[in-house]
């Protein structure tokens, strides 16, 4: 008898879909995790770089209105400085990208640069308009008025220096003739020098300077070394106490006057206050000669110190030099101090050497020197 074939049970074929189904449930998360996967990042990628140009836009506007204003008016060199510096910006930044924006991060500098560059030349102008004034002040040197001489016999002017009490003034004016006095500017030792101008007809300034080994400085000596600012700050002090004062000699200076740059800023200053400068020539080293020349300015000097010896008979002497010079040239200069030997000698002279040269005031031969 044959044998029937068995069927499969019911619970096999049941289990078989279900394994299908599972199967088939993974294969669809498993493509949506992909297809999610592969799309997500893009839209990320987008959001950001939506972002990225959002901020760089902002930035790009606050630097617009940061940028400097340039004025119509500017030359073209002024607004090629005062372009905004832009750095670019790639997403996809290499190594010579980033040192690119890093120069370009320096060039953004360039606004303080070009003000700390303009602040620099500024006050480099305003040190050199400091000593350079009286270029564009020329304008102001005084008028010599053309002096009345009574004779046809050579000129000869003696200022006698160091003038700081009434006593000294008394003196000079006791000669009965014309002398130059030159006084020193008031300190807290001689106050009452600008009082004591007003006894004399003519006057100058005698201003102290800095020597190479006098130790008694006068207050407020000008020195080697000091700035122009000070040094046109004691002429204007000065001129302010002395109104009626144009011409002006050194009190020593040896140092100070062989000293081409000090003795430049207080020639321009001294004409820029419209006085004019007498060499003492206390040192055969004096750039004022030098500068004189430079600056297209009449040298006048002293020829003859009467004094350097305090006795009468080498005052007599000295001035017998001083009226050979006047004689030679036609105009001499001679220097003399308040000491009492120097009266002496100069009233001894009066009816002697003195006949022979025509005696005048600073200012009546200063026009005649070149």
């Amino acid at each position: 008898m044959a044998k029937r074939k068995k069927k499969a049970p019911a619970k096999k074929a049941g289990a078989l879909k279900i394994y299908f189904g599972i199967a088939t449930c993974l294969i669809i998360i498993v493509a949506m995790i992909y297809a999610i996967s592969a799309s997500s990042p893009q839209k990320q990628v987008e959001k950001d770089d939506q972002k990225t140009i959002q901020k760089i836009e902002k930035y790009l506007d606050s630097q617009k209105k940061q940028a400097p204003k340039v004025n119509l008016g500017e030359t073209n060199q002024t607004k090629e400085q005062t372009k905004l510096i832009i750095p670019k910006f790639d997403l996809n930044l290499t190594q010579k990208d980033i040192n690119k924006t890093e120069q370009n991060r320096t060039e953004y500098s360039v606004f303080d640069t070009i003000k700390s560059s303009e602040t620099k030349k500024d006050t480099n102008q305003t040190e050199q308009n400091q000593t350079t004034k009286i270029s564009k002040n020329k304008a102001v040197q005084p008028v010599l008025q053309k002096p009345h001489f009574t004779s046809s016999k050579p000129k000869l002017a003696i200022i006698i220096d160091d003038i700081a009490y009434e006593h000294q003034a008394k003196e000079i004016l006791s000669l009965g003739f014309k002398i130059t006095p030159s006084l020193f500017p008031p300190t807290s030792a001689h106050p009452d020098t600008p009082k004591i101008a007003n006894k004399f007809d003519f006057y100058m300034i005698h201003l102290p300077l800095e020597a190479m080994f006098f130790k008694k400085n006068e207050p407020n000596t000008l020195n080697v070394g000091d700035s122009a600012q000070k040094i046109d700050d004691r002429i204007a002090f000065i001129k302010k106490k002395f109104s009626g004062a144009i011409y002006i000699n050194n009190h020593t200076g040896s140092k100070f006057t062989s000293n081409y740059k000090s003795t430049k800023m207080l020639l321009e200053s001294v004409t820029n206050h419209g006085m004019l400068f007498v060499d003492s020539l206390t040192s055969n080293a004096s750039k004022v000669r030098m500068l004189s020349k430079e600056m297209g300015y009449k040298y006048v000097y002293r020829d003859v110190f009467i004094d350097n010896d305090q006795n009468v008979k080498s005052a007599l002497n000295q001035i017998e030099t001083a009226v050979k010079k006047a004689k030679k040239n036609g105009k001499a200069i001679a220097i003399g101090h308040p000491y009492k030997s120097t009266f002496e000698a100069l009233k001894i002279a009066k009816n002697g050497a003195l006949k022979d040269v025509e005696l005048v005031y600073l200012k009546d031969i200063y026009g005649l020197y070149n």
